[in-house]
């Protein structure tokens, strides 16, 4: 609640409903990846609404219960999402190439 400068929860709910990257987006250009677990239970189909919307070089990583990885930000398989994080990162920042 610090950040919305108020001691009330429903306030800074509130508040962060405001912020959107509507009318952002298309001004995005550094290459994004976006991570897509099944069963999201905060902001489910957002990850692909917002794939959708880049115009930049883009990629959707899916997480899904069967691999044990569901759920908001994936936790119960940190090992396997940070892999497929850290493998984009090198591949797109040409890490290891010569």
């Amino acid at each position: 609640m610090g950040p919305y400068g108020t001691d009330s929860p429903y306030e800074a709910f509130k508040m962060a409903e405001q912020y959107t990257l509507e009318g952002v987006t298309d001004k995005i250009r550094c290459p994004m990846l976006i991570t897509d677990s099944e069963n999201e239970q905060f902001w489910p189909g957002q990850s692909r609404q917002l794939y959708e919307a880049l115009t930049c070089p883009k990629e959707l990583v899916s997480f899904t219960a069967a691999e044990g990885a569901d759920s908001h930000c994936e936790p119960k398989a940190r090992s396997l999402r940070e892999q497929r994080i850290f493998d984009w990162l090198d591949e797109t920042l040409g890490v290891g190439a010569t």
